[in-house]
């Protein structure tokens, strides 16, 4: 089966989010270290600390799940699912990635209206604009949208290359 560009460049894209999301959960962690060690030995601590651990917190957890997305690794229970027949569990799997889709890109658009909002507010630590932490919503959604468009076109195209080689 012929490999999609947009597949090509969706994995790489995938490989640069979990390389992305270490180094988020390295500062995270590192930030954390020095706040505590700050704080209970030397009686002093970093203003901007927990707000920027926080931050660095949800973008990893937005973009992680679109990274979960990518892989299929968030949890279902499919029990009752593996108990039909192929053919409709294709078509269910195809109508929950929809479902998902679907939802993923309502998110996603209203999300955008918080995001030019809380540009206007800033953060009372790092004095950031909030719109820069919420902006992770519509961006991880828009990603999820992408892997999830993905799977339905190997939902679809996978069934007829399966018939094509049954018939062939």
């Amino acid at each position: 089966m012929e490999r999609l560009q947009l597949e090509g460049k969706l994995e790489k894209l995938t490989r640069f989010i979990e390389y992305f999301c270490t180094l988020l959960f390295v500062v995270m962690t590192t930030i954390t270290f020095f706040q505590v060690v700050g704080r209970y030995l030397f009686g002093k601590s970093f203003f901007w600390a927990e707000e920027l651990s926080r931050f660095t917190m949800i973008w990893i957890v937005f973009l992680g799940a679109s990274v979960a997305v990518s892989q299929k690794a968030h949890t279902r229970i499919d029990f009752f699912i593996n108990l039909l027949p192929p053919g409709i569990r294709r078509l269910i799997g195809i109508f929950d990635t929809v479902a998902c889709m679907t939802f993923m890109l309502v998110v996603s658009y209203y999300s955008i209206g918080i995001v030019k909002i809380s540009m206007r507010n800033l953060s009372t630590g790092l004095r950031v604009p909030l719109g820069f932490i919420y902006i992770a919503l519509p961006v991880a959604g828009v990603l999820m949208t992408l892997y999830f468009l993905l799977q339905i076109y190997h939902l679809i195209i996978d069934k007829k290359q399966e018939e094509v080689e049954q018939n062939g």
